[in-house]
């Protein structure tokens, strides 16, 4: 199981890690609907796996965590479009506008931590705390894993990979 999980966020970060490559500007680039239901699929996989649920745990479980994730996207999908709308207004801000922009941020940033501070209540509630701060840590994990082999293949790809780090195409750790 361990493999097939090491195998699925391989493929993932290959997909992004091309995306990456064809897109030279400073934005993230935006990944096919596609590809971004492939990751989500393997996150789920993978928190399968680390959570170890039952199928009457999965079943109460999953339907709460899928709606956190949709409202955590939509957060952060507002959150990119302040960034990219900020970088196109360049430097030549006005005090106001920049307390505005500040404002903002703060905002958006404000209503993720009441997501998960909504969330994290409705997921003592079905799983426990314990289960609940491991399935953070599943999260953290696969995210950095995700990355992690994101950055190996770009830097791969685009002939600017890590040099003699020694951690370029080691296996996950095991948690």
């Amino acid at each position: 199981m361990k493999n097939l999980i090491t195998r699925l966020i391989s493929s993932a970060t290959l997909v992004l890690a091309s995306t990456l490559a064809v897109a030279q500007t400073d934005d993230m680039p935006q990944i096919p609907d596609e590809k971004l239901e492939e990751i989500k699929a393997q996150k789920v996989a993978y928190i399968t796996q680390k959570m170890g649920f039952t199928p009457d745990e999965a079943q109460k479980f999953w339907p709460i965590y899928n709606q956190y994730d949709k409202e955590l996207d939509a957060t952060r999908k507002e959150m990119r479009d302040f960034h990219r709308g900020v970088k196109k207004s360049g430097t030549e801000l006005t005090e106001a506008e920049a307390t505005q922009l500040i404002d903002k941020e703060l905002s958006t940033r404000q209503k993720e931590l009441d997501t998960r501070r909504k969330y994290s209540g409705e997921f003592k509630k079905n799983i426990g705390a314990v289960r609940t701060v491991k399935l953070y840590q599943a999260e953290r994990d696969f995210n950095k894993e995700l990355l992690k082999r994101m950055r190996e293949r770009g830097g791969d790809q685009r002939g600017g990979g890590r040099q003699g780090g020694g951690q370029q195409g080691a296996p996950p750790p095991n948690r």
